[in-house]
C-alpha cells in the first residue's frame, strides 16, 4: 500500500467515525415532549370526527420511530415551541386548542423552511398512515379504485 492510498483511508476512516459520533452524540435525541409534542400535532391534523383520531390509532408513535425525521421532528418542535412562547405559554404543549392549531397553521405558511418541512411531513406521513388503517378505510362506502369501471357512480357501468 502506498503512502497516499493509507493516507486517503485513514482519512476517510476518520470522517466516518467522526459522522458516527455526530450523529450519535452531539444530535439531540427525541424526548417525551417532543413525543407528546408530535402526537398532539398528529390528533389535531386527524381528529376522527366520530372515528377515532389518529392518537387513538398510536399513528403518532409510527411517525417517531422513523430516525431519518428525527432531526427534523426535533427543528419542528423548537419551532412550535418558540411560537408558543411569543404567545405568552412556557411550550406548545400549554397552548389551548385554538392556539395549537392557530401555530400548526402559521408553520405551515411560516418562512422558516424547518417548521414548513416539519408540519407537511407530518401530514403527508399521518395521512398515508391514518387512511391505510383498515378500520378507517371500511367507513368509506368504496374503497377500491375508480378506473377502470368509472368515476362517482360506480354502481352504474361506464357509459
Amino acid at each position: 500500500m502506498r503512502r497516499r492510498e493509507f493516507i486517503t483511508l485513514f482519512g476517510l476512516l476518520t470522517l466516518g467515525g467522526a459522522a458516527a459520533l455526530w450523529r450519535n452524540l452531539w444530535r439531540p435525541r427525541l424526548d417525551a415532549h417532543i413525543a407528546e409534542t408530535v402526537k398532539v400535532v398528529t390528533d389535531l391534523m386527524f381528529p376522527g370526527d366520530g372515528l377515532p383520531g389518529a392518537a387513538e390509532l398510536g399513528i403518532h408513535n409510527r411517525i417517531i420511530t422513523m430516525t431519518n425525521l428525527q432531526p427534523l421532528m426535533t427543528d419542528g418542535v423548537a419551532w412550535l415551541d418558540g411560537n408558543a412562547v411569543s404567545r405568552g405559554a412556557p411550550n406548545f404543549l400549554a397552548l389551548n386548542e385554538v392556539g395549537k392549531l392557530a401555530a400548526i397553521e402559521e408553520a405551515f405558511v411560516s418562512k422558516d423552511l424547518g417548521a414548513r418541512q416539519f408540519v407537511q411531513t407530518i401530514r403527508f406521513y399521518a395521512g398515508l398512515d391514518y387512511y391505510s388503517e383498515p378500520v378507517i378505510k371500511a367507513s368509506f362506502s368504496y374503497t377500491g379504485p375508480p378506473q377502470p369501471d368509472g368515476f362517482a357512480d360506480f354502481q352504474n357501468p361506464p357509459k
